[in-house]
């Protein structure tokens, strides 16, 4: 099973951008007042890298966001695959 998802339009939508931010911060369960500093950032993301149940959370979180519920399985639609940028309502 080939897995087909138009990536590049997906990147160029910054509301793609603040759904991985949310989820991944959501699946996380972390308290924003915990990045004070960059060190810390840092500190906690190699953390995530040690925790095997933290890190599966974050990558299904993030599976959920590229996956286009409009269709079946994970695959984008064959329309959605021949966009060259995010479509516009009309």
């Amino acid at each position: 099973m080939k897995v087909k998802v138009n990536i590049p339009v997906r990147l160029k939508n910054p509301w793609f951008w603040v759904g991985i931010a949310s989820v991944v911060i959501a699946a996380l369960g972390v308290d924003p007042q915990q990045f004070v500093s960059w060190d810390s950032l840092g500190g906690y993301i190699v953390d995530v890298l040690k925790n095997p149940v933290q890190l599966v959370t974050v990558v299904l979180a993030v599976l959920a966001v590229f996956i286009d519920p409009t269709t079946a399985g994970v695959s984008d639609s064959a329309q959605a695959l021949r966009y060259t940028c995010p479509k516009k309502s009309e």
